[in-house]
């Protein structure tokens, strides 16, 4: 009957884990790409983005995107520090960025992403 007994408590006890577990995943940030994000609007829960900067147009725009597509971006969220694409020091082209949950935009025909939090700041290749 003991062995009965640990037995089940056990298996609660894993199965409680397992519950954790699936549960912490479902609500960690997950990577999409920029053409899951394009097709669905920006909906993409709590997501992040990994774009290479290709063209940097004025300090707060630049054209960004990975292997998939391509998004015109305006620098940061209110509430977010403007990050300078371009200014005395540096000239962001070229630097990978690392972004979280940006809002989605159409401005004058052309997707805009707007209101993203950056995470990270990479030059060059990766």
């Amino acid at each position: 009957m003991k062995r009965i007994i640990a037995i089940f408590f056990t298996l609660m006890l894993i199965f409680a884990l397992c519950c954790t577990a699936a549960s912490e995943e479902s609500t960690a940030p997950k990577f999409v790409t920029l053409r899951e994000w394009l097709m669905n609007k920006g909906e993409c829960g709590d997501c992040m983005l990994l774009l290479k900067i290709h063209d940097v147009m004025v300090d707060v725009l630049a054209l960004a995107g990975d292997e998939t597509d391509q998004v015109t971006m305006y620098s940061g969220g209110e509430n977010e520090i403007i990050l300078n694409f371009m200014d005395d020091k540096q000239n962001l082209k070229g630097y990978w960025i690392v972004i979280a949950n940006p809002e989605y935009n159409e401005f004058e025909g052309n997707v805009e992403m707007k209101n993203w939090e950056t995470l990270r700041l990479i030059p060059g290749d990766i």
